[in-house]
C-alpha cells in the first residue's frame, strides 16, 4: 500500500503575513518616535557646537595707547637735538627724572635720537592730546603758542598723537613747526589716532 505524498506549497505562492495587526502598528510608532528623538538631539548638539565669536582682547598691557577705530598718517621732518645738548634740553622738558634717565640711557646706547617738535592748536578749537614716542607718553594741551615736545625717536620714527577726551564734532586740529615751517596736521576726531612718521634732520 503506497502512502499519499504531502505536497509542500511553493514559497512564492504563500500568503504574505498580515502587517496590519496591532503589534505591527505599535512597532511602527515606536520607530517613528525614536527617529524624532535622535533628530532633535542631533540638532541641539549642532547648535551648541556652532562657531562663536572670539572674545575681544584688550591691548592695554604695558601701558600701550588704546587702539583707535581709525588711524591717520602723516610724514614730517623735525630737527634733532645733538646728544651733547640732550641733558640740558631734557631738564627743561617737564619730563620726570625717571623718563629723562631712560631717554639719556637710550641715547647713549644709540637706540634713541632726541627730536624737538613744537606743537600748537591750528584751528583755535583747543584740546589736549597724548603724544607717545619711544615708550614715553606726554600729555600736551594745545594752544595758540607752540609748545616744544621732546620726542625720543627710535629707528621706526613713529609718533602717536590722540585726543585725551572726546573732542566733539570739530575734532582736534594740531599743527607742528617742522623744518619747513608751520605745518597743519590732520584733524583728529573721536576714536582716531594720528600716526606721525618722523624724519630726523
Amino acid at each position: 500500500m503506497m502512502r499519499a505524498m504531502t505536497q509542500v506549497p511553493d514559497p512564492a505562492t504563500r500568503p504574505a503575513p498580515d502587517d496590519s495587526g496591532p503589534g505591527s502598528r505599535r512597532a511602527l510608532w515606536y520607530g517613528l518616535a525614536a527617529g524624532v528623538i535622535v533628530a532633535a538631539g542631533f540638532s541641539a548638539r549642532m547648535a551648541n557646537e556652532a562657531p562663536r565669536p572670539a572674545a575681544a582682547v584688550s591691548d592695554a598691557a604695558g601701558g600701550a595707547m588704546p587702539a583707535a577705530a581709525h588711524s591717520l598718517t602723516a610724514v614730517e621732518q623735525f630737527a634733532m637735538v645733538s646728544p651733547d645738548n640732550a641733558p640740558q634740553a631734557l631738564q627743561q622738558s617737564g619730563l620726570s627724572p625717571d623718563q629723562q634717565a631712560t631717554i639719556l640711557a637710550g641715547i647713549k646706547r644709540r637706540e634713541y635720537r632726541l627730536v624737538r617738535m613744537p606743537i600748537y592748536d591750528e584751528a583755535g578749537t583747543g584740546g589736549v592730546v597724548t603724544v607717545r614716542s619711544g615708550g614715553i607718553a606726554q600729555t600736551v594741551p594745545l594752544g595758540a603758542q607752540p609748545r616744544v615736545v621732546l620726542l625720543p625717536i627710535r629707528i621706526s620714527g613713529e609718533v602717536d598723537i590722540a585726543p585725551v577726551v572726546d573732542p566733539g564734532p570739530a575734532g582736534v586740529a594740531p599743527g607742528a613747526i617742522t623744518v619747513l615751517g608751520p605745518t597743519p596736521l590732520p584733524v583728529i576726531h573721536r576714536d582716531e589716532m594720528l600716526v606721525l612718521n618722523v624724519i630726523v634732520q
